[in-house]
């Protein structure tokens, strides 16, 4: 008997109507390739077919595998794996849904992924269920226990010797991938570094390497799904994203105490996630667990980018105490830091972002005591001014939050000056993020300065530049 879902099965039904093939057909190609299989027993039928695509049935094992082998025959061009269709308990890898996150699991997680997202467009239904609440905090808690180390993979098939200056290479293309994303936005190298990803994680299962450089091997894995997951993130797929993020910690998991650093940047990228969503409470959880996760590691960047998140999150909530011990906080580790030792995935977080965010923390904060907002404007512009040239879409970020610290202190010129920065500033870059910020710009032109004149002709560019070419 085959397992009842809730809805309908949306993604094999996309799929189907990729192929154009008629339930019946699709059945006769099920039974063909089982019978390929030696599975002559299996011979489903047209209606059979309508309930797992309209009532969302889920087929027992193996036909799950034999119908994602019929539908990459009906759709010529496209290699189809069952989480594609929907088949997998709500597209969760199996890590994810609390069973052992051992490495072989991940590595598989990570390649179904990624082949599929590289087979994959902007049509096709998400096969990622985006996760919030407990859900999302139960997801990370395997992460937190990071002494219980599984063995790495044995090579399925002899491959590349490797080593860590291998390693090495591999964490310098990362690199150059996070400063393209850092520089014009995720949307145009997305799937380039899916597809890097893709490559690497291979490594792990088909290289011959030592017990220390494959622990590295997985820590350039989850930096590598840090950057994609981003990326997606960035380009507003946020299911998807989340996902790239999952594995990533998962993958992060492997390299334990080696992990710890890169694994807290992961829990870091899926709190400004939830924070962008409007998930404040999520985010509070998840980086108070990235800060238990990483507190037996030194002070320095991590420890500032987490507080300065965990200040966020407070001064969201009204908090305004808390926020402020979280914002010293993160000004004294970065102070501490020791910059020779300051990871790539990390270098992000310096005096200028720091600075911007303790300003946001004040726009925010002033929700609740309107008197903090020329703390906002005066941290804000501080921080801009200390901005990398070459960091367009921060400088983007940074224009916009100026822009509505403006108008929050009744200042239509200074926030029509900061609004044209950051369309001039979005002219050059990918992020579907950018344009959720100026849609954040536009309504608070509309409430706080209604018909003024000058906000009126910001809000008219907002909306000429958001207008979807």
């Amino acid at each position: 008997m085959a397992q009842l879902a809730a809805q309908p099965n949306e993604a094999l039904a996309h799929w189907a109507r990729i192929s154009g093939a008629s339930y019946g057909q699709i059945a006769a190609e099920v039974g063909r390739v089982a019978a390929g299989h030696g599975r002559h027993d299996i011979q489903p039928d047209s209606s059979r077919v309508s309930r797992w695509i309209t009532k969302g049935e889920r087929p027992r094992h193996p036909v799950p595998a034999f119908l994602a082998e019929a539908m990459s025959n009906l759709c010529h061009g496209h290699t189809l794996s069952p989480a594609d269709l929907g088949l997998t308990s709500a597209g969760v890898p199996a890590a994810r849904r609390g069973e052992a996150w051992s490495a072989r699991t991940v590595v598989a997680a990570i390649l179904d992924t990624t082949r599929s997202d590289a087979v994959t467009d902007d049509r096709t239904p998400c096969r990622a269920r985006h996760l919030t609440g407990a859900a999302l905090v139960n997801a990370v808690q395997p992460w937190l226990h990071l002494n219980d180390l599984e063995p790495l993979p044995t090579p399925e098939q002899p491959g590349p010797r490797l080593g860590l200056s291998d390693v090495a290479r591999i964490e310098a293309t990362t690199e150059a991938f996070r400063e393209l994303d850092n520089a014009h936005g995720g949307g145009l190298s997305r799937l380039a570094v899916v597809g890097q990803l893709q490559h690497v994680t291979n490594l792990t299962r088909t290289g011959i390497y030592t017990e220390e450089t494959g622990r590295a091997l997985f820590v350039a894995v989850a930096e590598l799904a840090s950057v994609a997951g981003w990326m997606t993130h960035d380009a507003g797929a946020h299911a998807d994203a989340q996902n790239y993020l999952l594995l990533g910690l998962q993958a992060a998991k492997q390299a334990g105490r080696d992990g710890a650093g890169i694994g807290g940047h992961l829990m870091n990228c899926l709190a400004r996630q939830a924070n962008h969503l409007g998930r404040t409470d999520d985010a509070l959880e998840l980086v108070q667990a990235a800060q238990y996760g990483t507190r037996k590691l030194p002070q320095g960047r991590l420890r500032a980018l987490l507080c300065s998140l965990e200040a966020r999150s407070h001064a969201a909530l009204g908090n305004i105490e808390e926020m402020t011990r979280a914002t010293g906080a993160a000004e004294q580790a970065l102070a501490d830091e020791d910059t020779t030792t300051t990871p790539g995935w990390a270098a992000w977080f310096d005096l200028a972002e720091f600075r911007v965010t303790a300003g946001v923390c004040e726009f925010e904060a002033a929700e609740h005591a309107p008197t903090r907002i020329g703390n906002a404007i005066t941290l804000i512009e501080q921080g801009t001014a200390d901005r990398p040239a070459d960091r367009a879409r921060s400088r983007a970020f940074d224009q916009i939050a100026l822009a509505r610290a403006h108008v929050r202190a009744d200042e239509p010129e200074a926030a029509d000056i900061a609004t044209a920065a950051a369309l001039t500033l979005m002219g050059t870059i990918t992020s579907t993020r950018v344009g959720d910020r100026l849609r954040e710009l536009d309504a608070e032109l509309a409430t706080v300065l209604g018909e003024a004149p000058v906000a009126a002709d910001s809000r008219a560019r907002i909306r000429t530049a958001l207008q979807p070419l």
